[in-house]
């Protein structure tokens, strides 16, 4: 090979930096959350529709070209988005839930969670809403698990249900109502009591204990955890 086209060649990737964890996938794992940050705030804001992949890749500081290498449209981007802020709720609430025992107090603590998050972090409110999730990833990251506290109560005889089906999908839309309700300035201090004690209820719990159960303090997250939830 002749010097002039030994010049000519880009020179080869270290394979320190290609390899798993190293600079290159630093870079690229920097990138996709720029672009999952932008898309955030921008569906919050104004809607899916109204937001261009443009919009997205400008607000993540990128070229356009750019954001394919990422994802290949933006609904794409937006299953990602939705499964990852649904996935992170969901490990808060957990941290929460794995302070209690009864399942009544579990099923309590992870609506509360879910009212107060609206409250504490609209953007990811209005991003539910706004988007009204879409069945099959809701129901993958957080219908799961709700089904299996639920189940766990009605073995432990804490909850009487009469469909577990149609009672996950009532809890789950009052919750999506009550967490609009929020972000609309409707709601009165301790509205995420009120909601679980509703829930419980409808669970089969007699009024005096689920008001009580609803009323504990909420289990507190660790230091740090979660940001603004």
């Amino acid at each position: 090979m002749s010097l002039l086209q030994n010049a000519a060649m880009p020179p080869e990737p270290d394979a320190r930096e290609a390899r798993p964890g190293g600079r290159v996938e630093r870079r690229k794992a920097r990138t996709r959350a720029a672009l999952l940050a932008s898309a955030r705030e921008l569906f919050a804001e104004q809607g899916v529709e109204q937001t261009t992949i443009a919009r997205i890749a400008d607000g993540a500081d990128i070229a356009i070209g750019s954001f394919y290498n990422y994802f290949r449209t933006k609904e794409e981007l937006l299953d990602a988005l939705l499964e990852e802020e649904l996935a992170g709720q969901l490990a808060l609430l957990q941290q929460r839930q794995a302070q209690v025992e009864d399942p009544a107090e579990k099923i309590s603590v992870a609506h509360r969670h879910l009212v107060r998050a609206a409250a504490s972090d609209p953007d990811w409110a209005w991003l539910m809403v706004r988007l009204e999730v879409p069945y099959r990833i809701a129901w993958s990251v957080l219908g799961a698990a709700a089904s299996r506290d639920l189940e766990e109560g009605i073995a432990e005889g804490r909850f009487e249900v009469a469909d577990l089906a149609l009672a996950l999908k009532a809890s789950g839309g009052a919750l999506f109502a009550v967490i609009h309700a929020e972000l609309m300035g409707e709601l009165r201090p301790g509205a995420d009591s009120a909601h679980a004690e509703g829930v419980l209820r409808s669970f089969g719990l007699d009024r005096e204990e689920a008001d009580e159960i609803a009323r504990r303090p909420l289990p507190e997250l660790e230091p740090g955890a979660g940001g603004k939830r």
